[in-house]
């Protein structure tokens, strides 16, 4: 088979799987060791990313940076099947504290670093627009995250506290500066402009990098059950949900791309972190982190392949 929907969606997801896999394999050589992981992650999360988001937004045209119809897609598909997803737990997730960790997990993707790069990779012009989008429903997720890990904690924890943390993200701050400077015409000096771009350049191989030698595959052993219905949900249920209501909503080929690609891509390393800041069964939530990176890009080429196809979302424009 060499149809151009099938070049497309190796071209696309290809060079992302490639450095995923190429972490599994520098860590397993002693490349990379822990404390450069550690290290590269935190890198990453507080300057690299937000200088990459920053400079994507305040280069491009602020008119046509932030896509409201995109944006409002997310949110209200993200509700719906948050919702879906919480009748369905009710019957088929017999420990209460699991029940928002796996709603978490099945909608939670790694858009900041895995969804970012296919939208990159597929449709590179519209990198700012696929930024703000990325801004707008790490958001949305953060906010739906303390909700359900309260509500289904024995123990609750302050969501004030959870919120203000949120509001100190350095993903969302650089997104809102760089809004605020793009929206009021702010000229920076020529050496911020170089330095950040170094930091942009740097950004996506090396969170790539990380993801891979961060995966621990004997974590998936435990909570089997779970871990099924969490990742066909993820992979299969809630991009679909989303591309219904993108659908529904009339978008274009491109924007309907970049939700596809956000929404289908594994579940983000954070949903992690949350949990274990929760006492909501970390265990569960690194099982499924490994598990849907396992599982989601092989199929999410699949899907992308059927989705061009049949003309849902538009071939990536490829340089």
């Amino acid at each position: 088979m060499n149809s151009p929907a099938l070049i497309t969606a190796l071209l696309v997801i290809a060079p992302v799987m490639c450095l995923i896999i190429a972490g599994v394999v520098f860590k397993r050589v002693g490349l990379m060791s822990e404390a450069f992981v550690e290290g590269g992650s935190k890198l990453i999360y507080n300057v690299s990313l937000p200088a990459l988001l920053f400079n994507a937004i305040y280069t491009a045209d602020f008119s046509t940076a932030a896509n409201p119809d995109l944006i409002l897609t997310s949110v209200i598909g993200t509700i719906i099947f948050v919702l879906l997803m919480v009748l369905m737990c009710q019957f088929i997730i017999p420990e209460r504290t699991d029940r928002g960790v796996v709603i978490q997990g099945a909608y939670r993707s790694n858009i900041g670093i895995v969804g970012l790069a296919l939208s990159a990779n597929a449709y590179p012009e519209f990198f700012a627009t696929a930024s703000v989008f990325m801004a707008c429903t790490t958001l949305i997720y953060n906010l739906l995250a303390v909700l359900l890990l309260n509500f289904y904690s024995d123990k609750q924890h302050s969501v004030k506290d959870n919120i203000i943390a949120l509001l100190k993200n350095p993903i969302i701050i650089s997104i809102v500066l760089a809004l605020t400077a793009s929206y009021f015409s702010v000229q920076l000096p020529g050496v911020a402009k170089v330095s950040l771009a170094y930091f942009a350049q740097l950004t996506l191989p090396l969170a790539l990098l990380c993801t891979g030698a961060s995966l621990e595959f004997f974590a998936m052993r435990a909570a089997i059950g779970s871990m099924i219905m969490t990742n066909i949900a993820k992979c299969l249920l809630y991009p679909a949900v989303i591309l219904s209501i993108g659908y529904t909503l009339g978008l274009g080929g491109v924007e309907m791309g970049i939700l596809f690609l956000m929404s289908a891509s594994p579940t983000a390393a954070a949903s992690y972190i949350m949990a274990k800041k929760t006492n909501s069964n970390p265990v569960l939530a690194a099982n499924i982190v490994v598990s849907t990176t396992v599982i989601a890009i092989p199929i999410m080429m699949v899907s992308m392949i059927i989705l061009i196809q049949y003309g849902i979302i538009a071939p990536a424009t490829l340089e």
